[in-house]
């Protein structure tokens, strides 16, 4: 595979939760539109400082928005930083990797502890 296809099937899904500089609290923090049929490849966080924060993802069509609990992604392996500031999984053991174009992606925050503002990011691969 050319560098130059690589590049062009590959893409990030990113999602900012900010507080405006307070703890973030528990709860769905907001929704996101799947552009294109992908697989997820990679979840991370990046937190603007030193704390802790679990985050499920949960996914259905767009004719059943909004999302639930039952529709997480994650298979019980939500991405979670514990006492630091980042966190990548490249395996999502237990994740539903398949994501269609105009599914609907939400966000709940499940824990938090002092961090202010996340960017949750999953690398996918268009198919």
């Amino acid at each position: 595979m050319s560098l130059l296809l690589k590049a062009i099937s590959e893409a990030g899904l990113v999602f900012i939760i900010d507080a405006g500089g307070s703890a973030i609290s528990t709860g769905e923090k907001g929704h996101l539109e799947v552009p294109f049929n992908c697989t997820v490849q990679q979840a991370s966080i990046l937190a603007d400082q030193t704390g802790s924060i679990k985050v499920d993802i949960w996914r259905d069509e767009y004719s059943n928005y909004p999302p639930t609990n039952g529709d997480s992604i994650c298979g019980g392996n939500e991405p979670e930083i514990t006492g630091g500031r980042k966190y990548r999984d490249g395996v999502l053991t237990g994740w539903t990797k398949a994501l269609n174009t105009g599914d609907i992606l939400a966000f709940r925050v499940d824990s938090c502890t002092a961090i202010t503002r996340a960017v949750i990011s999953l690398k996918v691969v268009k198919r």
